[in-house]
Formats: C-alpha cells, sequence, structure tokens
C-alpha cells in the first residue's frame, strides 16, 4: 500500500500545468523588468531635478543689508511704532469680547461670468469651489492666493494634505477702519498716523509708483494726499500663516465692490490696467499683548525653530522680457525672486506697496495644527475675560477649542489710498462710472491673441479665465532654503487628484511616513 502512494506522488505533473508555471515565472519577471525600467530612470531624473532646484533656492536677504543698485520698491521699517497708549487701545479692541471672524466672509463679487449652478459638469473645474450659502460653484475670493499656497508648500514649501493646508489659511479679522469710512476709532487722535516723519515715508512709496513717475510736473511728493481706508486687527493661530500675497488694488471705476478680488490682483499683474491703477501703501505692525515694554532687536533673520510669524517680503521689480536686454535689466532679473525677511518684534512696523509687491507672514508656531476649517463655513474667535482664554466657534456657535491668551499672534494691518492732490481725492469719492465686466474681458481677449493664446473670441468666461490665470498669475516658488516640495510641487495633492483606490492603498501609507518625518 505504502509502495502504491510513493508511485502516484512521484508520477510527473500534468504537461500543461508545467507551460502554466513557466508562463507565471515569465510574467512575474517581465513586470519586474518593465517596473524597474521605468521606476530607475524617473528615480535618477527625479534626483537630479531635485538636486537642481535646490541648487536655486535663494538666501534671504537681510534687511539692513538690501541689495544696492537694483531696482526695487520703495519700503520702510521703524522699531517701536505706537506710543503705549495706541497699543493699549488696540489692545483693548481685541480683548473686549467681540468676535474676530474668518477671512472668508470678505466677499462681495461672487463671480465674474464662470460660476455655475450647483450639479453643473463644471463644479469639477479644478478652480471651482462652492459659495458660503451652497448654491453655486465658483472660483474662490482669493484663488491667487489659496491655489499657489495649496499646490506649491508656501514660502517655506511644506508637504500637508488639502485639508491641513487650506485650514493654516484661514485667520482671523477685526475691521476697525473700512472703505465706506466707518470706523470705530478716530484715526485723528492717533498721532503715529499722522506724524511728520510717518506722512513723509509714506508719500515717498507714493511718489515710487509708475503713474506719479510718469507726470512729475502734476505729481508732486509735497501735494500728495493718504488717505487710510482699511484698519484691522489680524489674528493667527498656533500653526497658520499668512500665505504670499497682493493686497486688493483698487483702480479708477473698479474695486472689490464690483469685480471679484482675484481678478482685480491679475488685472494689476498683468500690467495692461496700470493707467488705471489708484496707487496704496500697507503697513503691518505686530501687537504685544502683554504690558508693552520697548524692545529692539539686533536679530535679522527667522529662526525656523523659533516661533515664526516673520514678514518677509519680494521688494525687486519684474524687468521685461524685451530682448534684446541691458546688462542692468538682465542683473535685476536675477534679483526678482530674493526676498527679504523682518524678525517679528513687538511694534515694529513696516509700510510698502502691499499691492505691488508680494508679501506674507510665515508660519507661526510651526508644529502646531490648527482645527481643519472648512473654506465655506464661517468661524469666529473671541476673547473670555473671566477664563482670560481665546475662545474659537463654528458656524453653529458650537465651541471647537480655547487657547491661553498668549497663544495667538495678533497684528494690526492698515492701508492708505495715495492721490496726486486734494483735488483728485475728492474726484474719487464722487466717480459714478465703473469699469464693466465685459471691457476687462475684451482687454485680455486682445492681449491674448497678440500672443496667440486665445482659441477662440467666442471663448466661454470659465475658458478664460483659466487662460488668463495660468498666463498672468506667477508668484515666486521654493525660495525658502527649508522647503521639502518636489519639482516645487505639494505631493501630499496626489491623493486628490489620482483615483480613489490608488490614494488609499498606495500613495497614503507612503506620504504619511513623509510627513511624519518632517513633523
Amino acid at each position: 500500500m505504502a509502495q502504491s502512494t510513493k508511485k502516484r506522488n512521484s508520477e510527473p505533473a500534468p504537461k500543461g500545468t508545467h507551460i502554466e508555471n513557466s508562463n507565471r515565472r515569465s510574467t512575474f519577471k517581465c513586470m519586474v523588468i518593465v517596473s524597474f525600467a521605468i521606476l530607475l530612470p524617473s528615480i535618477i531624473i527625479g534626483v537630479f531635478f531635485y538636486n537642481i532646484n535646490n541648487l536655486q533656492r535663494l538666501e534671504p536677504v537681510k534687511y539692513n543689508e538690501v541689495i544696492p543698485g537694483t531696482n526695487a520698491y520703495k519700503w520702510h521699517y521703524f522699531e517701536n511704532f505706537f506710543e503705549n497708549k495706541t497699543i493699549d487701545l488696540f489692545r483693548e479692541l481685541a480683548l473686549n469680547g467681540e468676535s474676530l471672524t474668518t477671512i472668508v466672509d470678505d466677499k462681495n463679487v461672487e463671480s465674474a461670468g464662470e460660476a455655475v449652478a450647483v450639479g453643473h459638469v463644471d463644479c469639477r473645474h479644478p478652480f471651482m469651489t462652492l459659495n458660503l450659502n451652497r448654491t453655486i460653484c465658483h472660483f474662490s475670493n482669493r484663488l491667487d492666493v489659496g491655489m499657489h499656497f495649496v499646490k506649491t508648500g508656501g514660502f517655506n514649501g511644506h508637504i500637508e494634505y488639502f485639508e491641513h493646508m487650506v485650514a493654516r489659511i484661514i485667520p482671523f479679522r477685526r475691521r476697525l477702519v473700512q472703505k465706506n469710512y466707518n470706523s470705530l476709532i478716530n484715526l485723528k487722535t492717533l498721532i503715529e498716523f499722522n506724524s511728520v516723519e510717518f506722512m513723509d515715508q509714506v508719500k515717498e512709496i507714493c511718489a515710487d509708483c509708475y503713474l506719479f513717475k510718469k507726470d512729475p510736473s502734476g505729481h508732486q511728493k509735497s501735494s500728495i494726499i493718504n488717505e487710510m481706508f482699511q484698519l484691522d486687527l489680524l489674528l493667527m493661530l498656533p500653526g497658520q500663516e499668512l500665505p504670499m500675497h497682493l493686497n486688493v488694488p483698487y483702480f479708477w471705476g473698479a474695486d472689490r465692490t464690483t469685480l471679484p478680488q482675484w481678478l482685480l490682483v491679475i488685472m494689476k499683474k498683468s500690467k495692461l490696467f496700470d493707467h488705471l491703477f489708484i496707487p496704496q501703501v500697507q503697513g503691518f505692525s505686530w501687537l504685544d499683548l502683554e504690558e508693552y515694554v520697548s524692545a529692539k532687536s539686533t536679530e535679522e533673520y527667522v529662526d525656523i525653530n523659533g516661533e515664526g510669524g516673520d514678514f518677509y517680503f519680494y521688494p525687486y521689480k519684474e524687468q521685461s522680457k524685451k530682448n534684446p536686454v541691458t546688462k542692468r535689466e538682465e542683473m535685476y532679473r536675477e534679483y526678482v525672486n530674493k526676498y527679504v525677511i523682518l524678525k517679528q518684534v513687538p511694534n515694529s512696523a513696516i509700510v510698502l506697496d502691499g499691492a505691488q509687491v508680494i508679501h506674507g507672514v510665515d508660519r507661526y508656531r510651526h508644529y502646531d495644527i490648527p482645527p481643519l476649517f472648512s473654506h465655506n463655513h464661517h468661524y469666529k474667535i473671541r476673547f473670555n475675560k473671566e477664563t482670560g482664554m481665546w475662545i474659537l466657534y463654528d458656524f453653529q456657535e458650537n465651541q471647537l477649542r480655547s487657547y491661553y491668551k498668549n497663544d495667538v499672534k495678533l497684528m494690526v494691518v492698515w492701508n492708505m489710498h495715495c492721490f496726486a492732490n486734494e483735488e483728485e481725492k475728492k474726484k474719487f469719492h464722487s466717480q459714478n462710472e465703473t469699469v464693466s465686466l465685459d471691457f476687462v474681458m475684451n482687454v485680455f481677449k486682445e492681449d491674448l491673441k497678440k500672443k496667440d493664446r486665445l482659441p477662440s473670441d467666442d471663448i466661454e468666461p470659465l475658458d478664460l479665465w483659466t487662460i488668463v490665470i495660468k498666463e498672468y498669475l506667477t508668484y515666486p516658488v521654493n525660495t525658502h532654503q527649508q522647503s521639502s516640495t518636489f519639482f516645487g510641487i505639494n505631493y501630499c495633492l496626489l491623493p486628490n487628484i489620482v483615483p480613489k483606490w490608488i490614494g488609499e492603498n498606495i500613495l497614503q501609507p507612503f506620504l504619511e511616513g513623509r510627513i511624519q518625518r518632517k513633523i
């Protein structure tokens, strides 16, 4: 019996089985070879370009060592800017129990013709988002800022999932002065904004604008009139930042009450509407919530291991791309992506032209993670004097989180118009004509046609604005040494792009490991 069993076990397998096993082994070998053939060159190319990318990153420039002889926008830095009584006033306005709301609430015009009803196929467009009432899909209020930040990781080139990135750029604000000039404070009592030294510095920035230089006889520095149209208290939670951006510009006949903010920014960036541009000056100062002590700092660099919250900006002007260029123009191009960084020192301040100079505030407390805000909802925060805590609420007044008094970062931000004289100021306030959306679209169409970028004169608004954004809207990428992105891209966005099963089974485990190592 044992012998018969042995014979049966030693019998050769059927001929077809050998062929099948051989085919499987061959298929496996082919898959391995093909995988290596694809992956190995990709890895080599990736490492090569990664190193090239590293070489192209630029060092920060010390604020007291700005490159001489370069074509830069004017700006001024102040230490101990506000007097103690003014600081006490701002501190009281921040801590009096009134709410500071998220900046997503700052919306006047929802669409430039691209909006569609919820459920429309165009809602799938990568630039589209829901409005606050969830009734239409449209471009977000500051599409220019959010798109660049999420895609590139921002100033520091952070690698994070979409939801985390969005939560990091939704700070809070309390508006003290707004465009209709309703004010919670008497600006005339704030001597800092009315001092001879300050006004002289502001007028110097105004006079540096192209429009004033074009006609110096009619735009003398001494006759320039400045008018504050915005004064805000800004609050950032730990883990938040103000991404690099340009302030929303004002034009004769066009502002945020008539056109979307993202479109106004692109109008200025394109330089096609500069003849209508109204120059402005922005001021920025850090507010300390504790008893103010006069402070000066000799440190000039951001401490990457510290709190962060430092102000950075790109003051060097872009040059035309005409060929040939002069040696001086070539030299200027070298510095376009150089930035200046100011360490956050309580009561220090900077004034510059925020509508033309790209700027932002570095991440405050880098390793904290803010609540996962939705950009489609309202949130607010207010100080509770009884507990001495900041309380964060959602749009339904549910308490989300509390923070100690000094856990948040507060800033004072203001904006001022520049008018050539008193007559121009009066003209601005009495103007009735507005720049129509059709006019703006036609200007862009004509310029795109010259560049051979316009596919059709009858192009739909959504398609037109998609081309316009890609053609005219540029922000610096990966200029900071600490950048962790790959080819200037935040690769944690991949799960939002590829099929779901690839994102969950292949990308997510890899990306989570990368993020944990970075944290």
